[in-house]
């Protein structure tokens, strides 16, 4: 098999292939919820992570009665069989806690090595990078951020030449220093939204061809949602062996939310509705259990992934 050149990958937009099983719904027609992880009590210092590693995630939350700051939850949906996403809560110290989702691409391309690998690499670079960190400034963090983003990018690329395969992945991240600051990286369509005040908003952008269209009015957003290109990305992880990454601080304040999410829940749920939601939930832990709920009963055409963090 030729693998093609560094030149023809970065001239080719990378698509998510649709998956035509048709497994998913169980017989008495409940949708296929998986148990959230958590982080329990202040974020300072917490050391409980979780990634996916296969197809069925199957481990119970803590039970506790003590407040929760954050939970992760995976669900493979009622249409694909395999669950191409990775998500990766923890601590990276005592001031820096990081969260991470990806998205694997290419279906049986090797999209959930992908994605595992991205965020995998993700932390392992940052927690190398802590070593020479100066200091904690927000221009510090945007640049290990980066850096570490593109030590995953390069590490999928090359595994994809290892082993012959077009693997893919998209990857969005937050990195929050004592509840004061986040730095957000994002490369695809994974999205970073932030609930402050009752109002939710999507922090990233899309790097999708229908995000484009619709940044160029060209589309309106209700038609890019069920846009039959809506799954060509024009930047992804894998793709290139330099990829950009689109970097936003945040700066948080008590009360505020952040929810990292892959396109299998905002694909199936409206911006609306996720305010709504989130709104409703106020523990992260029944946030992601009512989402991925709401996910697979508007279809759950996709794996559904989701991190939720309390400020």
């Amino acid at each position: 098999m030729v693998l093609p050149s560094f030149e023809q990958r970065q001239m080719t937009m990378a698509t998510k292939k649709t998956n035509t099983s048709t497994k998913g719904t169980s017989p008495q027609g409940e949708a296929h919820t998986n148990p959230p992880i958590t982080t329990s009590g202040s974020v300072a210092g917490v050391g409980s992570v979780h990634s996916l590693d296969d197809t069925t995630l199957i481990v119970q939350p803590p039970e506790s009665n003590e407040p929760v700051s954050a939970a992760g939850q995976s669900d493979v949906g009622r249409v694909r069989e395999l669950n191409e996403d990775n998500w990766h809560l923890g601590a990276l110290n005592d001031d820096l806690m990081l969260y991470a989702v990806a998205d694997g691409m290419g279906g049986h391309d090797r999209g959930e090595v992908a994605s595992k690998l991205a965020v995998q690499t993700l932390f392992e670079a940052a927690r190398e990078g802590l070593e020479d960190l100066s200091d904690t400034e927000v221009t510090t963090l945007r640049s290990l951020l980066r850096k570490c983003v593109q030590t995953a990018n390069e590490r999928v690329v090359i595994t994809g030449i290892e082993e012959e395969s077009n693997m893919g992945t998209t990857l969005c991240a937050a990195l929050m220093h004592e509840e004061s600051d986040a730095i957000i990286a994002n490369v695809g369509d994974s999205r970073v939204y932030l609930l402050r005040e009752g109002k939710l908003i999507q922090v990233s952008d899309d790097h999708s061809l229908v995000a484009y269209l619709v940044r160029l009015g060209e589309l309106s957003a209700e038609e890019a949602r069920n846009h039959p290109s809506g799954n060509i990305l024009v930047r992804s992880i894998g793709s290139v062996p330099h990829v950009e990454v689109d970097l936003f601080h945040l700066p948080v304040q008590q009360g505020d939310r952040l929810m990292l999410c892959s396109d299998g829940l905002w694909g199936e749920i409206t911006d609306e509705e996720l305010e709504a939601i989130m709104l409703d939930h106020d523990d992260p832990r029944a946030a992601c259990r009512a989402l991925v709920n709401v996910a697979n009963q508007n279809g759950g055409r996709d794996n559904t992934t989701l991190i939720v963090v309390n400020v």
